[in-house]
């Protein structure tokens, strides 16, 4: 899979890869279009020993071209104690733990990233990253800075100063209000299920501790599962107009109309970098057509 994404920059191909609870030894290589997910109730209970890692080999360490990809919700032992995440935007790492350091560049030049609801037990070395916005995590410190470097919410920000620019830090102590995004997971007995974290106010550092994490369980009985090569915007919209919260599966979806919610607290969730598209000249949107 990696040999096919590791270049594929505007490739049609869309994968996600889900990791049962357990332990593995393996070094998990994110190209293009991947989304790497573990299914446990929280980040410790699926443990990679290795690495879940992006580097720049097919464009000479030049990490300014690697988008569309991202981890999430598992714990990583690197190799070597320090973990990589060569990205430039469009990539995130949520729910995670870096049982070591964290590198974000390859050498080369890198644009930018997101870091939400994660624990890095070492620093993390920015290196080129001209930008890096990091929320809601905890880390032991952070070296390097070049345009903005901005911090919401994280614990171990504390002694960087907010000086921007120069230097370059903007560093926010709480969080004033959030919802983490939900996640597929399995319960007890092996069936799947959306957690969707609660709203939180005033938040400084991960979400998740010890045990399961906080969240409202959606029996994935209750989700319409779209798949790109059957489904449209009428089917979705006919799903969500009957109350189904909406799961996209891995793919591109041509849509011809606006996607509509009409049920409060209803879940659109995507796996796989899921892309939508606009047909017709009708924009590819969700519409919320509830107030409050």
């Amino acid at each position: 899979m990696f040999k096919r994404q590791e270049s594929n920059e505007f490739g049609q191909e869309r994968y996600a890869v889900l990791f049962k609870p357990g332990n593995y030894n393996q070094d998990v290589n994110v190209g293009f279009y991947t989304q790497v997910l573990g299914l446990g109730r929280s980040p410790a209970d699926v443990t990679i020993n290795g690495a879940v890692r992006v580097e720049a080999d097919w464009f000479k360490g030049n990490a300014t071209h690697n988008f569309w990809r991202g981890a999430e919700n598992m714990t990583v032992v690197p190799e070597g104690g320090s973990e990589r995440w060569a990205v430039s935007q469009a990539s995130p790492l949520r729910r995670m733990h870096i049982k070591g350091a964290l590198r974000l560049d390859d050498g080369g030049s890198s644009s930018g990233g997101f870091i939400a609801d994660t624990l890095i037990d070492k620093f993390v070395n920015s290196g080129s990253q001209q930008q890096y916005f990091t929320r809601n995590s905890q880390i032991e410190s952070w070296v390097g800075a070049v345009w903005n470097m901005v911090f919401a919410g994280v614990k171990g920000a504390s002694s960087l100063p907010d000086s921007w620019p120069n230097p370059p830090y903007t560093v926010v102590s709480h969080t004033a209000a959030l919802r983490e995004k939900p996640f597929l997971a399995l319960d007890r007995s092996g069936e799947f299920i959306v957690i969707a974290p609660p709203l939180s106010t005033h938040q400084r550092g991960i979400s998740w501790g010890p045990g399961s994490s906080p969240g409202r369980s959606i029996s994935i009985e209750k989700f319409y599962i779209a798949k790109s090569a059957t489904d449209n915007a009428a089917t979705i919209n006919e799903a969500l107009a009957r109350g189904k919260h909406l799961l996209l599966t891995p793919g591109i979806y041509h849509l011809n109309d606006t996607l509509r919610i009409i049920k409060k607290d209803t879940v659109v969730l995507g796996l796989g970098l899921a892309t939508i598209i606009p047909d017709n000249g009708k924009a590819a949107r969700v519409s919320l057509m509830w107030m409050g």
